[in-house]
């Protein structure tokens, strides 16, 4: 009976901290076969939770993982069907596995609050509680870590980032190294890794070469009302939560890696406001955005790697993801993300995926606006879309595995800042 009361309350609270999940009651997830036209395609009016590289597959397709109501299904197999696109059901109700990552993450968070720990490594956090835990950095560490304050979303949350550096970036010299993460809001694995690579260079400063020789900032949480929003009442919802353009009464939100200004506005499939990658009626028209530009802006001239945090896909992604062609220094670019994956791969679990490094558009298909194109645009030579794992949870990845997931990643990031020093 004891069991019973406290399975009960675990769903309860789930249930506050995971979101509407009703919402997606009966919701089936699906995976499709295509080429990368019919997927980019898809992606104008269907949720695409994941695309898997033709080099992953069985079918020598690209694959995509689709979300469909039990409204829409039978409409889109019939519209597969009729495009030659083979399909396979993989989940009967998205709902079970919501409900299933929010009682998880509840029982996660109290056992890290009962160690007397404000961060764990287990479990997911929201938007106060990694602000607080950057000012504790910062009150904690004043020599070496400076929050930042860098302005408000568009529902009026701060945006925090850290700056750490052993000489206040005063020596021009030191390379910088750019980190964010959540620019799109479901994907929770995304700000612990932020977090541990923060924790890696302040508190158990595991390579001391790469405090003292680097300048970093990082940004753990760039999108808080999209994130907010995917906790409190939709655990799917990817974008911004503006309404400053035309139809966002019914429509609200930017996908914030597509309102990068770096080919905005040349991929009609991105101009529509109910699509999931709704570019925005302007670049750079978001506020979280904008923090990630002026950031980056700050210390450009010295900038050498930028990575954005995703999930999911294990995938070190490059330019140009607008047209598919190789930047001038597309060798270099693509050996550093080999090591970085390499050294991923090198602690990861048996059932994951080994990273594929490579060309956004030739991996997957194209996009524009993105952060990774962008950045290197502005003349970073090593920019990057990290996707972190997903295993068969997708970016609802139970928290037991955020550990494995900040560890390994971890290892990669040590490796691109190393090779960076190496190679200057």
């Amino acid at each position: 009976m004891a069991r019973l009361v406290i399975s009960l309350l675990l769903c309860a609270a789930a249930a506050v901290h995971g979101g509407n999940h009703e919402k997606y009651e009966g919701h089936q997830l699906y995976r499709v076969a295509g080429s990368s036209e019919e997927i980019a395609t898809l992606e104008a009016s269907l949720d695409i939770l994941s695309a898997t590289p033709a080099a992953r597959t069985l079918s020598g397709r690209l694959e995509a993982l689709v979300r469909l109501s039990p409204e829409e299904k039978q409409s889109w197999l019939a519209y597969f069907d009729s495009k030659n696109m083979p399909y396979t059901k993989v989940a009967d109700n998205l709902a079970e596995i919501i409900r299933d990552e929010g009682a998880k993450n509840v029982a996660a968070k109290s056992a890290a609050k009962r160690s007397g720990r404000s961060i764990s490594w287990d479990a997911y956090y929201s938007h106060d509680e990694i602000n607080d835990y950057l000012d504790e950095l910062g009150q904690q560490y004043p020599n070496l870590v400076t929050v930042i304050n860098a302005g408000l979303s568009y529902e009026g949350r701060q945006i925090k980032y850290v700056r750490i550096s052993t000489t206040r970036f005063e020596i021009l010299r030191k390379p910088v190294i750019v980190i964010d993460a959540a620019v799109h809001a479901r994907e929770w694995v995304t700000p612990p890794v932020a977090l541990y690579i923060i924790n890696q260079l302040v508190v158990d400063v595991v390579n001391q070469r790469l405090t003292d020789e680097i300048d970093w900032v990082i940004i753990p949480l760039a999108n808080p009302d999209g994130y907010e929003y995917s906790i409190h009442e939709d655990r799917m919802w990817r974008k911004t939560r503006s309404r400053s353009h035309a139809g966002s009464d019914s429509c609200p939100g930017v996908d914030g890696n597509r309102n990068f200004d770096h080919e905005w506005g040349t991929r009609p499939d991105s101009a529509v406001p109910c699509s999931l990658i709704y570019e925005g009626p302007s670049a750079f028209s978001e506020p979280e955005i904008r923090v990630i530009r002026d950031a980056v802006n700050r210390d450009l001239d010295r900038t050498k790697l930028y990575i954005s945090l995703h999930s999911y896909g294990n995938m070190f992604l490059y330019a140009w993801g607008s047209n598919g062609t190789l930047p001038s220094n597309g060798l270099v670019l693509h050996l550093a993300g080999v090591m970085m994956a390499q050294a991923i791969d090198n602690l990861a679990l048996d059932k994951a995926d080994r990273y594929i490094v490579g060309n956004a558009a030739n991996v997957l298909y194209f996009s524009s606006g993105t952060s990774r194109d962008w950045t290197r645009a502005v003349g970073i030579p090593y920019t990057y879309t990290l996707e972190l794992p997903g295993y068969e949870y997708g970016f609802l990845v139970p928290p037991e595995y955020t550990r494995q997931i900040v560890t390994e990643t971890w290892a990669g990031i040590e490796t691109g800042a190393t090779y960076i020093l190496n190679t200057m």
